[in-house]
């Protein structure tokens, strides 16, 4: 049995904001954010005790509120700031941070370099503040400034799930930042890209997924808009847009996002190639 002592460089960090819609909880794909440094969590939660019968601990419960604590990194990339934070960016390109913004609840991932059973870590819902704003003039020597945020864990809005960790050689480690890990999760996979699309000859795109478990899909979004279901037919796992809705959108010629959704598990995501 490996011996698992002592864990030290933070890495592999990654965050899935999630989202909500008639109380079904969905995470987003991971992305990956760079420049982790640290990551400190303390319990939060009351023990509840009740006397009776002349007993001090005639009923005693611990209750499992999360954890509350700081991620560190070098720098919070702008791509959080907007993704979670709810930062904004104007026609300027000017990243605006407003009084009405609501910051967005996340999954937040991570491992770390000196676990010996290379673990992998979940906290499913978590909540961060803006970080600090620091500064300091240069001098003879330089000192790397960091930012961290304040953080706050608490168990998943439809699960209770407060976090999980994955050890190498399990099944959904290789995928762990790839699609949220969720218990008795359905794993979906994408197949091979669709064939290219051609301007001068148009036909329609398919794509075929397979699926560890039972699922159906659910929606299909062609460069991050929902492709009606009037241009849509599915089969199954696979799927097929009429070439007329693709026309339609009068496409550069360059790759774009084909992503499909399904009722369970996470979503896959193709390249369409346009070409002339």
């Amino acid at each position: 049995m490996s011996k698992n002592k002592v864990k030290y460089g933070l890495k592999n960090v990654h965050y899935a904001p999630i989202t909500e819609a008639n109380g079904i909880v969905s995470y987003g794909t991971p992305k990956a954010h760079p420049g982790a440094v640290n990551i400190a969590l303390s319990p939060v939660g009351d023990s509840v005790k009740f006397p009776a019968d002349d007993i001090e601990d005639y009923f005693a419960e611990n209750v499992n509120n999360g954890y509350d604590g700081d991620l560190e990194l070098a720098l919070v990339t702008d791509d959080f700031r907007i993704d979670i934070l709810g930062d904004t960016v104007d026609a300027n390109g000017a990243l605006i941070e407003n009084t009405n913004a609501k910051a967005k609840r996340f999954a937040l991932l991570f491992e770390f370099d000196g676990d010996a059973k290379k673990t992998r870590h979940v906290l499913y819902n978590v909540l961060a503040n803006r970080p600090n704003i620091e500064g300091a003039t240069r001098s003879n020597k330089k000192e790397p400034k960091s930012e961290s945020l304040s953080i706050e864990a608490r168990p998943a809005i439809d699960t209770g799930d407060v976090k999980a960790k994955l050890e190498q050689d399990k099944a959904g480690y290789d995928t762990f930042f790839s699609a949220v890990y969720l218990k008795n999760a359905v794993l979906n996979a994408a197949g091979d890209d669709p064939a290219d699309f051609s301007k001068a000859a148009p036909d329609d795109v398919e794509v075929i997924s397979t699926s560890s478990g039972v699922t159906a899909v659910k929606n299909v979004l062609l460069n991050g808009l929902p492709v009606p279901g009037v241009s849509l037919t599915i089969a199954a796992l696979q799927v097929t847009i009429a070439s007329a809705y693709v026309s339609g959108l009068d496409l550069a010629i360059g790759s774009y996002p084909l992503v499909v959704e399904f009722t369970k598990g996470n979503s896959v995501i193709y390249n369409l190639t346009v070409k002339a």
